[in-house]
């Protein structure tokens, strides 16, 4: 395989065969499709590089897969299933969720760090700046963990009436992404309500924005990458009437 970039496409619900599909995202054509995993595939992560991902299935195994090549690369039997698996920050560590417990791991030789104990089930996880680990799930809770210490960093109560069921950081996690972008974190609950958080103001509980989709919410994903198009501005004619519009 080559090294265009590539979109990675392994919707749990649907690859209950175990294995994942690789695309070329531009033009957008399959090119490849690997076995993984002897039964479902619960999470997938991609590492920073674009070229390794970690899968956790339904068989209680961990495998890392290399993209480049296109195969399994590593694979081992964790003696529980679990539900998730995401590369941290600059993806030199990882974390693993099981039940109520999420373990940070090297990713080098996946020697557990450290281990974060919830008093329920975490459903969701996702990474910040500075190696920080946002958790959320049945508490109803949002908790930031500081993942060097596995000490809880801050949590916002009672975020959601509901189970969180999907979490994503918005800001850019680089150190040079600059003053003026907001530390915004995003949610979303089983009951349907996605909710925006400034974590600056994590004490107060009080989301930026939200809204009712009027849906059952299973995940949730999005990006801090702002929009490519080009703001419209409408010129005026020379009679001062509403004329065109044209990008600016």
């Amino acid at each position: 395989m080559n090294d265009h970039a590539c979109n990675i496409l392994s919707p749990p619900s649907r690859k209950t065969d175990g294995s994942i599909s690789i695309y070329d995202a531009d033009p957008f054509v399959l090119l490849k499709t690997v076995k993984i995993h002897r039964k479902s595939i619960n999470s997938m992560s991609v590492h920073p590089s674009g070229k390794l991902a970690l899968t956790v299935g339904h068989d209680q195994c961990l495998a890392l897969v290399n993209l480049v090549r296109g195969r399994r690369s590593f694979y081992c039997k964790l003696g529980k299933e679990a539900s998730h698996v995401h590369f941290i920050e600059s993806g030199e560590k990882f974390s693993m969720v099981v039940d109520d417990k999420v373990s940070i791991h090297e990713s080098e030789d996946a020697k557990l760090i450290v281990e974060l104990d919830n008093t329920k089930k975490v459903l969701c996880a996702a990474s910040g700046a500075n190696g920080m680990l946002f958790t959320g799930g049945e508490d109803r809770n949002i908790t930031a963990w500081e993942t060097a210490s596995g000490k809880s960093a801050y949590t916002i109560g009672n975020a959601h009436a509901a189970r969180v069921k999907g979490i994503v950081v918005l800001s850019k996690s680089s150190a040079d992404s600059g003053a003026e972008d907001p530390d915004l974190v995003a949610s979303a609950s089983s009951d349907g309500v996605i909710r925006v958080w400034d974590v600056r103001m994590a004490v107060e509980g009080k989301p930026l924005s939200e809204v009712h989709t009027k849906s059952r919410l299973t995940c949730l994903a999005g990006s801090s990458i702002r929009s490519l198009k080009r703001p419209r501005i409408e010129a005026l004619n020379t009679n001062g009437n509403l004329d065109t519009t044209v990008e600016s």
